[in-house]
Formats: C-alpha cells, structure tokens, sequence
C-alpha cells in the first residue's frame, strides 16, 4: 500500500473514503481477507470493486422476498 509524505494511505483516485465501520462474522473477515489479498487489494478496495462491478446480487433482483441463506 502507497502512503504519502505523512506516512498515511495515499488516495487511490479523487473520491475520499471515509472511515466506516462493518460488523461481520470471524469467518466472513478471514474470506474478504483471502479475497483481496488474492487480488492484492485491501478488504476496502475489494468491496469497492464489488460495487463498481455491480457484483452485488441486489441489484439484480427484482422479485419478492429474497433468502440469501446457503
């Protein structure tokens, strides 16, 4: 990861990012881990890249009650 003078994560492009927070499970964190580091991004840039690419089943979906439960 790029950081700038003042050792903190140089911007990526002009969109700032603010600080969000997630709550996810333990195994959920480990696969975004996996994922991204995969691909050689952060959990952050993958979950942008996620909804850049509209990879998100949602906005697909135009029925009723949708059951994401595997």
């Amino acid at each position: 990861m790029k950081r700038d003078i003042q050792g903190k994560f140089a911007l990526k492009n002009d969109d700032y990012r603010e600080v969000r927070s997630l709550r996810v499970t333990d195994d959920t964190w480990k696969a975004l881990g996996i994922a991204s580091e995969f691909l050689g991004m952060t959990r952050a840039d993958y979950l942008e890249e996620m909804v850049r690419k509209n990879l998100l089943p949602c906005m697909y979906y135009t029925g009723g009650v949708r059951d994401f439960a595997m």
